[in-house]
């Protein structure tokens, strides 16, 4: 091999899956949830940072509009990371008779996000009843219908 160290790159990166799914039935509507999903961005720079997130709901009535939302969080800052923002999942109906529904969809975050030292990311949802309620709500993470992942990869 010939080449000079300066002509290295070194690429950082991370990856990590929800171990478990997460209820966000219990908590208040519009309440934001740790999911427990957390990477760590090891020095200042410039990350490209992405998120598959599976989230479940149910609902039963006539009448409902509601839906799930999940975002980044950087903790030392205490604060949302920009534009990281999403809906996962809604559902909104409005007819005569009630109906029962129910599924499963995903979400992608995709963002660049510059840091001036290490950071810890984690991935938040939260649940809102608008019109109506769920039944059930979560954020799901498994082999069958797929993993809730984050990951993130420095390019600067």
């Amino acid at each position: 091999m010939t080449g000079t160290a300066a002509g290295l790159r070194l690429v950082e990166h991370g990856y990590a899956a929800l171990p478990a799914p997460v209820s966000l039935q219990a908590t208040a509507s519009g309440t934001w949830v740790d999911s427990g999903l957390q990477v760590t961005l090891p020095r200042a720079g410039v990350y490209q940072m992405d998120a598959n997130v599976r989230g479940n709901i149910e609902v039963s009535g006539s009448s409902f509009n509601v839906w799930l939302q999940a975002r980044l969080w950087d903790v030392a800052a205490g604060a949302v990371v920009p534009d990281s923002e999403c809906i996962v999942q809604q559902f909104s109906l409005q007819q005569a008779a009630p109906a029962d529904f129910g599924e499963n969809g995903k979400a992608s975050i995709l963002i660049e996000y510059s840091v001036p030292g290490p950071r810890s990311i984690r991935l938040e949802a939260s649940r809102t009843n608008f019109v109506g309620a769920t039944t059930q709500a979560g954020i799901g993470s498994d082999t069958v219908a797929g993993r809730t992942t984050l990951r993130y990869r420095r390019v600067e």
